[in-house]
């Protein structure tokens, strides 16, 4: 089964429609996606409140899915995940589970707070969640599982949810909104409504054309290089992540048109090897090196021009006028020097590359423009 070029521009116009309604998400987005369609499972770290499940929601009424959601405790029960154990079936000595309306039914499925999960259900969701497979009255049963999405606000603590949280092969750390238009936008806005709709089978078709998306030597040799700079920094990959990594290294391509992987699909990668949040600016680094160092010396300018705005709002939080102004005068200074930077970048960059330069300098142009706005008012200056 193969999908037409109208089921991958119906996966396009979804990820446009995405990131018009969640917003500064594009990267969580993308990378869900790209996880949808490699069959793999998504770990979204950060704090309560930022649209974790609500962009998980929408991705699974998008593909007309199955949805199991759950918020889990130290004292959660396998019923709760797994469904109550019939007692029709314990009549007859068998420990049989109801799984209707359970996670060994769902096509996609969104646990919160996900490794606070005792030992009882992290042992069945290893094998759910790895092999697609529920051991119900010692029955392996298929489950129909396309990606498993975990969200905690910590990181795993404890070398027994080292193998669950080495199952989730991107992982992304969410932040609270930072650019005032987008909480402005946010807060006026309704529920967020996704009118592109596909079907489980166009998306049984596009992963099927994600398998087939070749994989160069080109890709495989910046592979081994980003393996081994990342060795040399001290990043412990697993083997079985390296492997899996192909797969959304192939849906990268898929997503971007094309039929056979080059070294910029593997900038997905950087937020695949990361164990800690704190890794992720030396992982980048890395891959960008090998895969793209273009894209990678723009999405630095973009990152230093987010620590701008955020470093500008907590002393406007926390400081008075009189250190707030100059302070965002010069932050004002830097996002017209990152601009500049991002404009060279572009004159010797390809046709990918430039798109992320342009995403790069659509974002710090709204930076630049809402500061401009703040500092005009505390001047006294009217903008319209």
């Amino acid at each position: 089964m193969t999908a037409t070029h109208s089921t991958l521009a119906s996966i396009t116009q979804l990820e446009t429609e995405l990131n018009s309604v969640f917003y500064e998400r594009r990267e969580v987005i993308h990378g869900a996606l790209c996880a949808i369609l490699a069959g793999e499972h998504v770990l979204l770290l950060g704090p309560a409140g930022t649209g974790k499940s609500a962009i998980v929601r929408a991705l699974a009424q998008a593909f007309g899915g199955t949805y199991f959601e759950r918020l889990l405790t130290k004292f959660s029960t396998p019923e709760e995940l797994f469904g109550p154990v019939s007692l029709s079936a314990l009549e007859h000595d068998r420990y049989e589970r109801i799984t209707a309306g359970k996670l060994p039914e769902a096509h996609f499925a969104f646990a919160d707070e996900v490794f606070k999960a005792n030992s009882a259900i992290l042992n069945s969701l290893l094998a759910l969640v790895n092999e697609r497979v529920f051991h119900n009255d010692g029955a392996a049963t298929k489950v129909p599982l396309v990606s498993f999405f975990g969200a905690s606000n910590e990181l795993p603590d404890g070398k027994e949810l080292e193998a669950f949280f080495d199952r989730f092969l991107l992982r992304y750390d969410v932040a609270y909104l930072l650019r005032p238009s987008a909480i402005r936008a946010m807060v006026t806005s309704g529920e967020p409504a996704i009118a592109t709709q596909l079907s489980l089978a166009d998306l049984a078709a596009a992963q099927s054309d994600v398998c087939a998306v070749a994989v160069t030597d080109a890709t495989i040799d910046a592979l081994l290089a980003i393996r081994e700079s990342a060795r040399s920094e001290g990043i412990a990959v697993s083997d079985r992540r390296w492997k899996k990594t192909l797969r959304a290294v192939q849906a990268n391509a898929y997503l971007a048109g094309e039929a056979a992987t080059c070294p910029e699909d593997l900038l997905i990668l950087a937020d695949s090897l990361w164990r800690d949040p704190k890794e992720r600016p030396v992982v980048a680094r890395i891959v960008g090196k090998e895969a793209d160092p273009v894209s990678a010396q723009a999405r630095e300018v973009l990152d230093a021009a987010r620590e701008t705005a955020a470093r500008i709002a907590g002393v406007r939080q926390a400081k008075g006028r009189e250190e707030y102004m100059p302070a965002a005068t010069r932050a004002i200074q830097e996002f017209d020097e990152q601009r500049k930077k991002l404009a060279a970048l572009a004159s010797g960059a390809g046709k990918r590359a430039k798109a992320t330069i342009t995403e790069a300098q659509q974002e710090i142009g709204q930076l630049h423009q809402e500061l401009a706005r703040s500092l005009a008012r505390g001047l006294g200056i009217a903008i319209r």
